[in-house]
């Protein structure tokens, strides 16, 4: 589980009463569109902060849903006998299924209502939970990681496409922000509570606790969810006026109005192909980060299984500094009028390689102080792209196709970022094998991620340029009206 909002048109269906709406483009942004539709009326703060503090709840509760592996990692290989590449193989099948329903997902998403798609999600991820708790078997873990995987990878694009309702384009970054770190604050405040459930209860009552977590949020979000003003509804087709009117009567006042750009042309985009290098590197260490770092802190840094996990949201504090800062900077760049060419992808990009490069040097390190500081700034720099990365898809593709091409870019790029567990398992159990000391191996599976992290930093910032790119999509949009006018 981004720049000037493209004003392009196209729809979006939900619940609220059909109008047109367009949005407001500041400077540097994307092209401007004539449209004599009227602006969105302002939301009300108070409303807009409720649902983005439901959104980043609902962030925090899939995030637990995959975490929890990684906190019974040690206990869960000790009782069922699992190496190394084994577990990491079980943390995989969460990935497995979750890119195909992700592109089956984008086919229909901007058909669906956000408020009943995003309850649907978290109702299926609570009860895919239960059955661990009762049958605790390899078999069962890798069967509802699959389930898991699948339920939980429409998520972010929903997530994100109900909070870009609430919010303009120039203001979108720092919710964004807020939204990446249901994560951050999932582990700093929850991992340590698991933890204790977990060593005092057994690793299953872990599962049954991030069960009843997405239960309670169910039953707040059917009362305060609502889809905001900033998304674009479906315009009903108007009467058939009678044979006697005019032809000039019967044209459209935007005759470019309700077409959609060519999916290609968004797809073959720099700023596309580099999303995918971005999001799907850092991805993948956020995966290995999920799947193996409590187990680093208690087998590599020598830490008990209870400080172990409580430790597990330590490098989240950077992350949460650096994506908040960000974030509002970027927003406030944004307004003043800084290209989102430097503000989101040179920035975004340079900030993901520095990350690379701290994880690159953590098998130099020594000790338990330097390892955690440079875990903290490689994993905080690294992830601060997610207050950007959707926001930038976000700012070449119409509206309308929003939640689509967001879930399709989700979904590529995790594909891509499928194997890092199991990669990192893999690592693990060589350096097991060759040299016996867990460390080695927790320090080497990090080289190779911070590795991965360098590149796809490096090809965002070289490839992505949303101003560009928007300009191009509706380029392709209007020739497209153009020729079924």
């Amino acid at each position: 589980m981004n720049p000037a909002p493209n004003p392009l048109a196209g729809h979006v269906l939900t619940k609220e009463p059909p109008t047109m709406v367009s949005e407001r483009v500041p400077p540097h942004s994307e092209p401007a569109i004539s449209t004599t539709a009227a602006p969105p009326s302002k939301p009300s703060m108070v409303k807009a902060w409720v649902i983005t503090l439901m959104l980043l709840a609902s962030t925090l509760i899939a995030y637990l849903d995959k975490a929890i592996l990684g906190l019974v990692a040690q206990p869960v290989m000790a009782d069922l006998g699992l190496t190394a590449t084994q577990f990491g193989t079980i943390s995989t099948a969460a990935s497995l299924l979750g890119p195909a329903v992700t592109l089956l997902f984008a086919t229909v998403a901007d058909r669906l209502p956000l408020k009943g798609t995003l309850f649907t999600l978290v109702l299926l991820w609570s009860l895919i939970q239960l059955p661990i708790f009762f049958v605790a078997s390899a078999g069962m873990l890798v069967v509802t990681r699959l389930l898991l995987g699948a339920a939980d990878a429409p998520s972010n694009s929903v997530m994100h496409s109900m909070a870009y309702s609430w919010w303009p384009n120039e203001r979108r970054g720092l919710p964004a922000a807020l939204l990446t770190t249901g994560a951050s604050f999932g582990k700093l405040i929850f991992a340590p509570v698991l933890v204790v459930v977990i060593a005092a209860l057994g690793w299953q009552y872990g599962f049954l606790s991030v069960a009843i977590m997405g239960f309670v949020w169910c039953v707040g979000w059917a009362f305060v969810g609502k889809t905001g003003p900033y998304a674009e509804p479906v315009t009903p087709r108007p009467p058939k006026k009678p044979a006697k009117e005019t032809a000039a009567d019967d044209a459209p006042e935007d005759p470019t109005a309700g077409t959609k750009a060519p999916l290609r042309s968004i797809l073959l985009t720099g700023t596309f192909i580099g999303y995918l290098a971005l999001f799907s590197s850092v991805g993948m260490l956020v995966m290995i980060v999920l799947t193996w770092l409590p187990s680093y802190f208690e087998a590599g840094l020598g830490f008990s299984a209870v400080t172990a996990g409580s430790l597990f949201g330590v490098p989240s504090i950077t992350s949460v500094i650096f994506l908040f800062a960000y974030g509002a900077w970027g927003d406030r760049a944004l307004k003043r009028g800084v290209p989102a060419r430097v503000v989101r992808t040179l920035i975004g990009g340079g900030l993901a390689m520095a990350g690379g490069v701290s994880l690159m040097a953590l098998p130099l390190a020594d000790g338990v102080a330097l390892p955690m500081a440079l875990l903290m700034l490689g994993y905080g720099l690294s992830t601060s792209i997610y207050a950007i990365a959707n926001p930038t898809l976000a700012q070449i593709t119409p509206p309308a196709q929003r939640t689509g091409v967001l879930s399709l870019g989700l979904a590529l790029s995790g594909l891509i970022g499928v194997p890092g567990p199991v990669l990192a398992g893999m690592v693990l159990d060589a350096a097991k094998a060759s040299s016996g000391s867990p460390a080695d191996g927790y320090t080497s599976a990090f080289l190779l991620a911070g590795v991965i992290v360098l590149i796809g930093g490096a090809l965002f910032a070289l490839l992505a340029n949303p101003e560009r790119d928007a300009l191009k999509v509706e380029a392709a949009r209007a020739a497209r009206a153009a020729g079924t006018s």
